[in-house]
């Protein structure tokens, strides 16, 4: 599969929680004892906020090391894994009837708070989310309908949204 995807983005929908909770108990079977701690984040965890329809899934872990069983485990729930996506970030996806993305990272180390910044800012800031969901549009009704273009054409305005986050929520590198 093509990692350059065809995407979407639709209006926010309330199950989407429900599909990240029932995911996350296949996927805590499939990881065993190596996850430490496993999060929905992205857009489909941010209620009101329109997204691509996929579900997010961050596995914090002490390692991106997976042996043979994960991977098997993996592969027999129907994810297929594109390797190490960007500095310290293991990325699987699995397009079913519902669809799913995995950011396997270090636990509490950069990949994994910068995005739990950005979901909690977003959570607690609906007037944001708002602007970021009109970006979103903006970006799609520009012609930007594959993944990589898309993730380009938004990517300044996710470092700015991490940027916000981290003045506001009082972020510390110390204390992580």
């Amino acid at each position: 599969m093509d990692i350059n995807e065809t995407i979407s983005v639709v209006p926010y929908d309330e199950k989407w929680n429900a599909l990240f909770q029932s995911e996350k108990l296949h996927l805590l079977k499939a990881f065993g004892d190596n996850v430490t701690e496993m999060q929905h984040f992205g857009s489909t965890s941010v209620p009101g906020m329109m997204s691509k329809p996929i579900i997010d899934i961050l596995i914090g872990m002490s390692t991106l090391e997976l042996n043979q069983s994960v991977m098997n485990n993996l592969s027999h729930l129907g994810y297929e894994g594109f390797g190490e996506m960007g500095p310290g970030r293991l990325y699987f996806r699995k397009r079913e009837e519902f669809a799913f993305n995995l950011a396997v990272v270090i636990w509490k180390g950069e990949q994994w708070v910068n995005n739990l910044l950005i979901r909690d800012y977003l959570r607690y800031n609906p007037d944001v989310a708002k602007c970021y969901s009109d970006k979103k549009l903006n970006s799609i009704n520009k012609g930007y309908t594959t993944l990589l273009p898309y993730s380009d054409e938004k990517a300044d305005f996710v470092y700015s949204l991490l940027e916000q986050a981290k003045r506001t929520l009082g972020y510390d590198s110390q204390n992580c």
